[in-house]
């Protein structure tokens, strides 16, 4: 397991996640590569379980072009979250203080 230190996340965005019984933990992030991981991202985010991302219509290329642009921002992260090793979920970290109105989504507080 990737240790939390070692997602190069300053511990106090972590909120509580440090406390992870590491012992019983499968999950893994690393970051996502928009170049090698922008295909199996694609084909979840144009997943018709997907909509309400409203993703649904991207091209493989639209979904590089986002990623590479999150990876670019200094203010956005995003990381490909593995269980037991596979590739099972998307994980997206962003400063809400860096985020122009209107950018979040919902949920964000």
């Amino acid at each position: 397991m990737t240790a939390l230190a070692d997602l190069s996340l300053p511990t106090d965005r972590l909120d509580g996640l440090d406390r992870l019984d590491r012992r019983s933990a499968d999950f893994t992030l690393r970051t996502l590569d928009p170049l090698t991981d922008s295909e199996l991202v694609h084909a979840w985010v144009t997943h018709p379980r997907a909509e309400h991302w409203m993703t649904r219509d991207a091209t493989l290329t639209d979904v590089e072009r986002a990623y590479m642009a999150i990876a670019a921002s200094g203010h956005r992260e995003a990381y490909l979250g593995l269980c037991k090793g596979v590739p099972s979920f998307l994980v997206e970290w962003y400063d809400l203080r860096e985020l122009s109105a209107g950018q979040g989504t919902c949920g964000d507080a």
